[in-house]
């Protein structure tokens, strides 16, 4: 996957165009490190989710609830994937593949 194509997946996620900024600021920093490690871009779609969602929890640290626990956030697993997911602070259960939060949930 691309950083692009991070990105877009990322944005759809926030639904919300007054990150934009915030996210191509880290898609940005990922750039260095993807020409480091080109076998690496599998994985630029977990890295950037968690790097915006490290970012935008300085400000709003429950971003984005989990709709079966609206007390507790979702978080990006695994550490290091190819197919990431946001997953329920709580239950630890996956509930949508990042890029396709807003489809399922509120």
């Amino acid at each position: 996957m691309s950083l692009e194509e991070a990105r877009a997946a990322v944005l759809r996620d926030l639904a919300d165009p007054t990150y934009d900024e915030l996210v191509d600021r880290c898609v940005e920093q990922r750039r260095w490190w993807v020409e480091q490690w080109a076998n690496g871009e599998p994985f630029l779609v977990c890295l950037v989710a968690q790097d915006v969602q490290e970012a935008v929890h300085a400000t709003d640290p429950t971003w984005p609830l989990c709709a079966e626990h609206g007390d507790h956030p979702l978080f990006v697993e695994p550490d290091l994937g190819t197919d990431p997911f946001w997953v329920c602070e709580r239950s630890g259960l996956p509930f949508a593949p990042v890029g396709s939060l807003r489809q399922l949930g509120p």
